[in-house]
């Protein structure tokens, strides 16, 4: 909006200069007779520029259709008959100027006016901006590029409300002091007496569909938090049951998971928490399919995780502590990268419905 002000600005004080003398009753439009020349020393099939940056007949003395001409004589004292042969060797100039100018591939002289085959726009033209694309809003103006094969959107803003997240994971620090190495050992659980946790590590309420959704299931009082790694990558999951005193559990969802390659794994290294592959960790909340076993992807997290320290040496159980930023929960279809639902399912998931 800025911008455009600055352009009826300009046009304003175009129009308003020279408004009180009567040989200047309007501005003529630039490359046009009597108008300014183009920047490049040219005007418009027929005419030529003269000295004076004013467009006038080709091979007619620029005198007779240029009243600044006469202003210029009047001046300096010049004879019409050396104004005369001064218009002709202007003429021969303006001639030269226009055949040096080179046009584009397509013929078009990109600046000259006049939008030509092969040009989207033409110099000087803008648009809103939602014409360019319907992704942007409609408070800005897209300008023709310099190359007049399309618009410069710098000063487009998106049309897409930002997504908010529906509720968040608070930050933390959690060390993990046993690795298992390797599927198998994790799923025989040789170590889940050192895992079980009475406080879930990562908990969040959401209000979804008029109903409270909450992240470990309300009822349950036991928490498995343990992480495996193999050769390419490392692990994490909080799993819920409900358990008696006799320690008979029923499992209960939504399960938090997260995966990182073992490449980005350092001490120090900060890692990023998305979806994408710009992302170098992946943060799922999998609860269960409605009348189905099979689990869903319910939300994907985003933030950022700390990696403070890490031991997966290759035999051995090892150790990892990690820092998360607060990490904002969101539905696969209105993330911060948009709706992730297609990269999801690509990868093998199912979308909760």
């Amino acid at each position: 909006m800025k911008n455009f002000f600055f352009i009826l600005l300009a046009l304003f004080l175009l129009i308003s200069c020279g408004g009180d003398d009567p040989e200047h009753e309007y501005a003529a439009v630039q490359g046009t007779l009597n108008g300014t020349c183009y920047p490049n020393k040219t005007c418009n099939e027929g005419l030529i520029c003269s000295e004076n940056d004013i467009c006038v007949k080709q091979g007619e003395n620029g005198d007779t259709d240029n009243p600044a001409n006469h202003d210029l004589d009047a001046d300096s004292g010049n004879s019409s008959e050396n104004d005369t042969s001064e218009s002709e060797d202007e003429n021969n100039d303006a001639s030269d100027s226009v055949s040096d100018n080179d046009p584009d591939e397509n013929g078009s002289e990109c600046g000259n006016g006049t939008k030509e085959e092969g040009e989207l726009c033409e110099k000087g033209d803008y648009v809103n901006c939602s014409e360019v694309d319907d992704q942007y809003s409609s408070s800005n103006f897209a300008i023709c590029n310099d190359s007049c094969s399309g618009w410069n959107t710098d000063n487009c803003e998106s049309s897409q409300p930002s997504a908010q997240p529906l509720a968040s994971f608070s930050a933390r620090t959690h060390e993990l002091t046993y690795l298992y190495n390797g599927l198998t050992a994790f799923e025989k659980m040789e170590n889940q007496e050192d895992e079980l946790w009475k406080t879930a590590l990562f908990n969040a309420s959401i209000s979804m569909n008029g109903e409270t959704y909450s992240i470990p299931h309300p009822q349950a009082n036991v928490h498995w938090i343990t992480a495996y790694y193999d050769s390419s990558a490392l692990y994490f999951y909080q799993t819920s049951y409900l358990c008696n005193d006799s320690m008979n559990c029923q499992y209960a969802t939504p399960d938090v998971m997260f995966g990182v390659e073992l490449s980005a794994l350092s001490a120090g290294k900060e890692l990023f928490i998305g979806i994408s592959d710009e992302n170098q960790v992946n943060m799922l909340i999998e609860d269960v399919m409605t009348n189905s076993e099979q689990d869903c992807v319910m939300l994907v997290g985003y933030g950022t995780l700390k990696v403070d320290s890490v031991n997966v040496s290759a035999g051995s159980a090892g150790n990892f502590k990690f820092t998360t930023s607060k990490i904002g929960l969101y539905l696969p279809a209105a993330t911060p990268e948009g709706d992730m639902t297609g990269e999801l399912e690509q990868a093998g998931y199912k979308i909760c419905k």
